[in-house]
């Protein structure tokens, strides 16, 4: 309703104009009504003086109706919403976009890297931080997240410990100073096992998809996943490490009666 007459309140101008012009016309008719009905000399002249006099009257006094319309609804009605709109007492609460849940470093951070060495890039730490809830099973007890830097790569899907068992958008941000691309990379859980890549992008992302997933071509278990972003000298400047566990899709219910 409110952007209905906020929509009235935009075009009201114009629907001033259009009310004005046919409400002279109705005028002009009613006018020549009245003419013809002094000047008629029979009945049925009269008759049809006095029903387009009415329906000039008639017409009229709705264009006039509906201008006055207009006029409260711009005048008074869109700037009463538009003042309940800003009041802090009647404003409507907020809608959440997340759910944060806040998990405590139980551990000082430890660094990947090789300090603040330029040559090497960066030093990369494993710090824990807010894991947004997504949409999906979380299976618990997945070891901790590493690196994840919440302004340049970052993970809300998947999260740590996720269940994956079809084609799901990875989501999050990638991005970078002097930014080149940022890639996917997966390695089994298991000790000794080396991350692989399984996707190059080349166009930062904040807070938006980052890629399709397709889980089909792995085999089912826990795996540790990788976002890596890159600057142009081809040096990985920043990472997101989580857990995620592949499993075989669930079977789809054989509706009672199928097969008869």
């Amino acid at each position: 309703m409110a952007s209905l007459v906020f929509f009235i309140e935009r075009i009201s101008f114009g629907l001033y104009i259009l009310c004005a012009a046919g409400i002279l016309l109705m005028a002009y008719r009613l006018q020549q009504a009245r003419r013809e009905l002094a000047m008629a000399q029979f009945k049925l002249e009269r008759e049809h003086a006095l029903v387009r006099q009415a329906s000039a009257i008639t017409y009229g006094g709705l264009l006039i109706e509906i201008f006055v319309g207009v006029w409260a609804i711009a005048n008074v009605v869109a700037p009463t919403i538009r003042d309940l709109r800003t009041d802090p007492q009647h404003a409507a609460p907020p809608r959440p976009t997340r759910f944060v849940t806040s998990t405590p470093a139980p551990n000082p951070p430890i660094s990947l890297g090789a300090g603040n060495n330029q040559a090497q890039g960066p030093a990369i730490f494993a710090t824990p931080v807010p894991t947004a809830t997504p949409v999906g099973t979380i299976i618990p007890g997945a070891p901790e997240v590493v690196g994840c830097p919440r302004e340049n790569a970052w993970l809300l899907i998947p999260a740590n410990g996720q269940l994956i068992f079809q084609t799901t958008t990875f989501w999050g941000t990638a991005t970078t100073s002097d930014f080149a691309f940022y890639r996917f990379e997966i390695k089994p859980a298991t000790p000794g096992a080396e991350f692989a890549p399984i996707g190059d992008y080349t166009v930062p992302v904040v807070d938006g998809p980052l890629g399709d997933f397709y889980p089909f071509n792995f085999p089912t278990g826990q795996y540790r996943f990788r976002l890596t972003v890159f600057d142009s000298t081809q040096t990985m400047r920043h990472l997101c490490e989580v857990t995620i566990n592949i499993s075989e899709p669930p079977p789809t219910p054989t509706p009672i009666g199928a097969g008869r």
